[in-house]
């Protein structure tokens, strides 16, 4: 065995024994996903010899884990509890949010958070910050990284319920509009003509014609009985997956984007093999994939960012509009859930992380952004990452009967 395949079961031996451990912490209860992150954060001190190619070895799989945990995100969207789908089930149009379906209320909680971000962002720039653009820093406080909140709800059991589909609604909007927007915007700014803004959303049409194709081929028996089993089915899942993911790289859209269609598109098949699907598919995730997604993310944080003088002057101000934006349309859930549940969904959509931290960049490479601000935000991705589940988990403490 070489000295890099060993590191690597080391790094997953003691980041399981950390985990194990920072999950029992009386009243925190760390999530998983923070927990490694934080180990990932850890191996900085050089404890475990981190080669290049051990590095290269980790980020490769941990971009991986990202497509897959974006695939799992899609693949846990249930079209049924978020739409209604009987006449009886239909609310009447003066209905209160607390009967509405998960994707008005998503939609809902998305379209009031873009409007306080624009309120605080224009308010933040006019007083203080009057190099940044305000439309920009709306749409960076818009995102919610659905990778943190995703794994939270899965490891609460509250992922199939009213609640969590509610949030999960919520961020799966956030992320994926504002990728759009961003786009857009950037787009223009740049120059691009509509040519290029079209061309990135050829991705949405491919994957419908794909789901067309699919349900149409699973009317013939024969077509099922060559599927086979479900472990067949998934490994035909990643590679249509792979290949989306590469259609949607090619052009231009986000991988990422690609892999939750194909996750929307497995949920949405019908199949005998789908509880079995899911299985595998969170056994190979959880189990493997997506937390080396989330000790990447610490290994490549650069700590540095705490050592900027200018970026800490922002960071107070900055923390305020990241969280002020999502708890205030987050109290529209307290009719059904309760305040308290309503308070910790505005806590877990606080968090941000790569989608926020990319476009920070983004920001100032076009001047966009001063670079001391785009430090600043870095760092609110990094604190919301790490405090935002835990805070979510606290104020929840247990799930209650009206969050299914």
């Amino acid at each position: 065995m070489n000295s890099t395949t060993a590191s690597f079961l080391l790094i997953l031996a003691t980041g399981y024994a950390f985990s194990l451990l920072t999950s029992r912490i009386p009243v925190l209860r760390i999530p998983t996903t923070v927990s490694y992150l934080l180990f990932g954060i850890l191996l900085q001190t050089g404890w475990i010899p981190l080669s290049d190619a051990l590095r290269d070895w980790i980020n490769h799989l941990a971009e991986f884990g990202l497509l897959f945990l974006m695939y799992v995100s899609g693949l846990e969207i249930d079209l049924t509890t978020m739409l209604f789908q009987r006449k009886e089930q239909v609310p009447p149009k003066n209905a209160s949010e607390s009967q509405r379906s998960p994707i008005w209320v998503g939609s809902l909680l998305f379209f009031s958070t873009f409007l306080i971000s624009f309120l605080l962002s224009n308010t933040f720039v006019t007083l203080f910050a009057h190099s940044a653009n305000p439309y920009y820093l709306c749409l960076l406080f818009t995102t919610t990284s659905l990778g943190v909140v995703l794994p939270v709800l899965e490891e609460m059991n509250l992922v199939h319920g009213s609640y969590g589909q509610a949030i999960l609604t919520t961020a799966l909007l956030s992320d994926f509009l504002t990728m759009v927007l961003l786009s857009v915007f950037v787009g223009h700014v740049s120059g691009d003509g509509p040519g290029m803004t079209l061309r990135t959303l050829a991705i949405l049409p491919f994957t419908a014609i794909l789901y067309l194709v699919l349900r149409a081929i699973q009317r013939f028996p024969k077509v099922r009985a060559w599927a086979g089993d479900a472990k067949a089915r998934l490994r035909a899942i990643l590679a249509i997956l792979g290949t989306t993911c590469l259609l949607a790289d090619a052009t231009g859209a986000e991988p990422i984007l690609g892999s939750f269609l194909i996750g929307m598109l497995v949920a949405a098949l019908p199949s005998r093999e789908k509880s079995r699907i899911r299985e595998y598919s969170h056994g190979l995730g959880y189990g493997f994939l997506i937390p080396l997604f989330f000790l990447s993310v610490g290994m490549d944080f650069d700590l540095r960012t705490f050592q900027s003088r200018d970026a800490l002057l922002w960071l107070p101000l900055l923390l305020v509009i990241a969280v002020l934006s999502k708890i205030i349309p987050a109290l529209m859930l307290a009719k059904k859930h309760g305040q308290r549940a309503s308070l910790a969904a505005g806590c877990l959509l606080s968090a941000r992380l790569s989608l926020i931290a990319a476009a920070a960049q983004l920001g100032v490479s076009i001047h966009l952004l001063p670079e001391e601000l785009a430090d600043g935000i870095l760092l609110v991705a990094a604190i919301t990452a790490l405090i935002a589940p835990v805070a979510f988990v606290t104020v929840l403490k247990k799930p209650t009967t009206n969050m299914s």
